[in-house]
Parts: C-alpha cells; sequence; structure tokens
C-alpha cells in the first residue's frame, strides 16, 4: 500500500529578507504615497470606534495608524527593534512576533492589523491571534493590498531579484472575510484606496487619469482595502415563563365528581 504524503503548509514561505525589503520601499515616493492614502482610509473610520483599548499590529516597521483615534490607551505591535527613532511614535511601542501577541486574551476593544498577512508564513495564525486579543463587541481591522487591483495586477510585470518588497502574498477582501466569520466576526463593510500604480511621484503625475477612472467605476479594487468586522457577544435570551411559574395564573381547581362530593358530605 502507498503512503500518503505529509500534509505542506498551503501558503509558500517568505524570503527572510522580506521585512527588510518592505521597510525599503515604505521609505520610497511609491510607499509614502500608498501610506498617505491608507491614512486617509482609517482616518475617515477611527471616529466611529468606541471602547478603552486599541492595537496596531504591523507586518513591517511601525506606521502609527491610529494616531487620530480617541481611545484613552493605543499600543503598537511590531516585529522590527522599537529603540527610539522613528519607532517611539505612538503612546506604547512593542517588539513581538504577530503570531504570538503579549496580550491577554479578550482584552482589547480595537485591533488593526497593517499588511501582518502578505509577509508572514502563517497568516491563519496571525489572525487568528489577533482575533484571541479583541473582547466581545469589539472590532479587528485588516489593512492589506487587493490582488484584483492595477498595483496588484502590475506586481507580476515586476520579475528577477530585484522586486520590490510590497510583492507579499495578496489576500482578496472576500477571502479574509471567510476566515473572520470562522474565527466568530461579522464583516461590517470595506474601503478601497489608491487607484495609480506604485511609481515615483511624476510617474503618478502622468498617470493622474487613473485615479479618475478608479474612483468612478473600480472603486472597491483600489490598491489598499480596509476590512473591518465586530467579534460576536455571546447573549442570553429569557425564556418565556412556563404555565406552573405564571405570576397571573389563577387558583389551581381540581375537578371532583358530585356524586364522591355529596358521599363526603354525608359522612361528616
Amino acid at each position: 500500500m502507498q503512503l500518503p504524503p505529509l500534509s505542506r503548509s498551503p501558503f509558500r514561505r517568505q524570503p527572510a529578507d522580506m521585512l527588510e525589503r518592505f521597510n525599503e520601499w515604505q521609505d520610497t515616493q511609491a510607499g509614502q504615497a500608498v501610506l498617505e492614502a491608507e491614512r486617509a482610509i482609517v482616518a475617515e473610520w477611527t471616529p466611529r470606534l468606541v471602547g478603552q483599548r486599541a492595537v496596531e499590529v504591523s507586518g513591517g516597521r511601525c506606521q502609527d495608524m491610529l494616531r487620530d483615534i480617541r481611545l484613552p490607551w493605543r499600543c503598537s505591535v511590531t516585529p522590527m527593534p522599537v529603540e527610539g527613532g522613528r519607532q517611539a511614535t505612538s503612546r506604547v511601542a512593542l517588539e513581538a512576533c504577530p503570531q504570538s501577541l503579549p496580550i491577554a486574551k479578550n482584552s482589547v476593544d480595537v485591533v488593526l492589523l497593517h499588511h501582518c498577512l502578505e509577509f508572514h508564513d502563517a497568516p491563519h495564525q496571525v489572525l487568528r491571534e489577533a482575533a484571541r486579543c479583541v473582547a466581545p463587541g469589539g472590532v479587528l481591522a485588516v489593512v492589506g493590498f487587493h490582488p484584483l487591483s492595477i498595483m496588484g495586477l502590475a506586481r507580476w510585470f515586476r520579475r528577477g531579484g530585484q522586486r520590490p518588497g510590497w510583492n507579499g502574498r495578496y489576500f482578496r477582501p472576500y477571502r479574509v472575510s471567510d476566515w473572520l466569520n470562522v474565527l466568530g466576526f461579522e464583516v461590517e463593510g470595506v474601503a478601497s484606496g489608491f487607484y495609480n500604480l506604485p511609481v515615483g511621484d511624476r510617474g503618478r503625475a502622468r498617470l493622474r487619469w487613473l485615479d479618475w477612472l478608479g474612483r468612478r467605476f473600480w472603486w472597491r479594487n483600489g490598491g489598499v482595502y480596509l476590512l473591518v468586522a465586530r467579534k460576536r457577544a455571546a447573549m442570553m435570551r429569557p425564556l418565556p415563563a412556563t404555565a406552573g411559574f405564571s405570576r397571573q395564573q389563577g387558583p389551581t381547581v381540581v375537578s371532583v365528581p358530585v356524586a364522591r362530593w355529596r358521599q363526603q358530605r354525608n359522612t361528616e
């Protein structure tokens, strides 16, 4: 009998220097343009948030995407070193792996995953770990690159060893929403932005017509998207009162035959 093969990971392993290359790309003109588009999307969403604690988990260097949030306590988690410099931009910064967050279960009201799924070998574990930290009724948001966009399609034309860091694993919002449904979340909505190509300032200026077309015809398929889901909270539904425990129930009456009642009265 032929032995079955061992099951392998459904995702290929990322190069060891993927995060460094992604951080270098974020410092370029194209990377800064993508970050500005992401900050604009997140800034429209954060004023509606309520709670006490918020955590931003970054796939690379901390970009402080929750700078405008109104929650009293927020924290940033990044796999890169956080000593001083640009990393110390938020109130609290931690260096930890997104697959194993040093956060208690059901203790955070808002968790934002900023490009964490594209550059890790186990995106399922990253999403599961973030879902563990969200309190019932809390919000889990995912910022990622859209594969069905101009930016997602353009990455296939960049071949060779000099490929930029943003060419990680892209996931469609519908696929991420399926994972969140399994983890007990209900998707509230999705927003997208950046309809141009990830090139320099002069190149994007020449392709401004792509922004005009994207906002009008494929506004759901921008280069980056923000997917928001809320964790289901357990609710107790009181059962209706039974007939034996109803407060409005009258006195209990037992039917007795008339002949038997007269017999008992005569014996008295």
